[in-house]
């Protein structure tokens, strides 16, 4: 009987982080489009070819560590937990301030939205991820 709610318990922590992952994958992609139709790659003084790479890297590199998740290898998920909780510090440090500012930010609702669900997926991915990596990763 413990053996099989510890089990679930595994099973719905492993589900957790591939859909909260699936979701960051997601946000992201389309936080990088707003980002693009909103200037931010000039506003750090990068051109768009170089920002084109390298947001196809990120979101390369984020799919493998979500596949390499799925397949239950620790450091996939210890690296997912990690991106996680970084985009999240990230987004917030970054955007919580614009979008407090008086005004609408950007697109209004539309770029709101984009950035507060790339913060939680990021954020829920984190947790999920490092919880299941704590599950999975070999004993010493």
């Amino acid at each position: 009987m413990q053996a099989e709610t510890g089990r679930r318990k595994a099973n719905a922590i492993h589900t957790g982080t591939l859909v909260s992952g699936a979701a960051f994958i997601g946000f992201s992609a389309a936080h990088l489009i707003d980002e693009f139709l909103w200037n931010a790659p000039q506003e750090f003084h990068l051109r768009e070819g170089t920002t084109l790479v390298l947001a196809l890297l990120f979101v390369t590199a984020l799919a493998g560590l979500l596949a390499g998740a799925a397949m239950q290898r620790p450091t996939s998920t210890f690296g997912l937990a990690l991106i996680g909780a970084l985009i999240a510090v990230a987004d917030v440090s970054k955007h919580a301030p614009e979008i407090a500012a008086a005004g609408p930010w950007r697109s209004g609702l539309i770029s709101t939205s984009l950035a507060a669900g790339l913060t939680l997926s990021a954020a829920f991915t984190a947790g999920f991820a490092f919880l299941a990596w704590r599950a999975i990763r070999p004993r010493r």
